[in-house]
């Protein structure tokens, strides 16, 4: 415990250094904007459009005020460019002689063509390595939209938005609790081929409509008493999905609030995730979200994630999560079988200079089969 205390105290130390922070949820809670106003896609990551780049513009600890060399719009705001590098130091929960290691999570670089007001395509391509089940190097897609009165059409292969798009993959909210603490449900980058219409006029709300593939989703299995059998069987059997969001504005220029929830559904497959967020403006943020996953007659489960984030002052933030997940594997004839998991994460993000974000953060783990506390480092610089 007194280990935990001095970890928890360096992090407030280091993170307290930082001047400005950008986050994905927490800064829709503690700016007011949605997801669409700083990126190319409405649920958010990849791309970021002009205002997502101002936004980053002068910010660092090392170089205050500073704005990196060239530029990220050409032909007169035609083509956007960006980039996500990640790496990351951590040690694994699973053993005790665990090696602390270091490895790349991201090499990820984005390009947006606007040919009209009309149209957009984007395209993503990471060259990371691939380490899990559904994660997919590449998105390509197409998004048009006569007027902003109408709902925006799009085709391609892309990630459905099933509830909200965190910058954490770690979140057992995407995740299966089972016997060694975590695998994962939506991974990281997950893709599939699909198309849905989008309708965000209103300020207020976000309602989104869609249907995919399951190539990439089918590659997770369930763990039975005889062998794995795949989440989605029928890999050529399409998913739907529906998804709605209010944003109302409890204070103007002071509070602001989310709340929603979506359903995918594959033949015997469905999860829901419901959400919801708080946000004081330049102060607090409060979300929580929890999912329910099943696969019928074989394993359901239920997780439940709340994430605290404090801006101690203009350009820090420090956060807190709790999260606990239940896996139920279901046997024919005999009794249901839970396995529960359960984390506590604390961490900050620092920016040493434009676009350069450092993610120190420290992690309890307990699962039905051991516990432990890990520290990790991440380091990001995106463009």
């Amino acid at each position: 415990m007194r280990r935990v205390i001095q970890i928890l105290v360096g992090i407030i130390l280091i993170g307290g250094l930082a001047q400005q922070v950008e986050a994905t949820v927490q800064f829709s809670l503690l700016t007011g904007n949605r997801c669409i106003n700083c990126h190319i896609t409405t649920q958010g990551g990849a791309q970021r459009d002009e205002l997502g780049q101002y936004a980053m513009d002068g910010v660092g600890l090392l170089a205050p005020n500073q704005t990196l060399p060239g530029r990220t719009a050409f032909a007169n705001g035609k083509v956007l460019v960006g980039a996500d590098l990640r790496a990351q130091m951590a040690r694994s929960h699973v053993s005790p002689q665990a090696e602390r290691k270091y490895f790349p999570m991201q090499a990820a670089l984005y390009t947006t063509v606007r040919p009209s007001q009309t149209v957009k395509i984007e395209g993503t391509y990471n060259f990371g390595p691939k380490r899990y089940d559904g994660q997919e190097a590449w998105t390509a897609s197409l998004m048009y939209q006569p007027t902003f009165d109408w709902p925006m059409f799009r085709v391609g292969h892309f990630q459905p938005p099933l509830g909200m798009r965190y910058d954490d993959h770690t979140m057992l909210v995407r995740q299966t609790p089972d016997v060694v603490g975590a695998s994962s449900l939506i991974a990281p980058n997950y893709a599939e081929y699909g198309a849905e219409v989008h309708y965000y006029r209103k300020l207020w709300l976000s309602v989104t409509a869609g249907v995919y593939g399951a190539r990439a989703l089918s590659e997770n299995d369930v763990m039975t008493v005889g062998q794995p059998v795949s989440l989605i069987q029928d890999r050529d059997k399409p998913s739907y999905l529906g998804r709605v969001v209010f944003w109302p504005k409890l204070v103007p220029q002071m509070m602001n609030f989310y709340v929603g929830g979506s359903v995918l559904k594959n033949d015997d497959f469905q999860m829901t995730n419901l959400f919801g967020g708080l946000g004081r403006q330049d102060r607090v943020a409060i979300m929580a979200e929890t999912a329910f996953a099943e696969k019928e007659n074989l394993r359901s489960t239920r997780t439940v994630s709340v994430d605290v984030s404090l801006q101690a002052k203009p350009g820090l933030i420090l956060y807190v999560r709790g999260e606990h997940g239940t896996a139920t594997n279901k046997r024919t004839g005999q009794t249901d079988i839970d396995i529960v998991t359960k984390q506590a994460v604390f961490g900050s993000q620092i920016f040493l200079m434009p676009q350069v974000e450092v993610r120190p953060e420290y992690r309890l783990l307990d699962t039905e089969t051991f516990r432990s506390g890990r520290y990790a480092v991440q380091v990001h610089i995106f463009y």
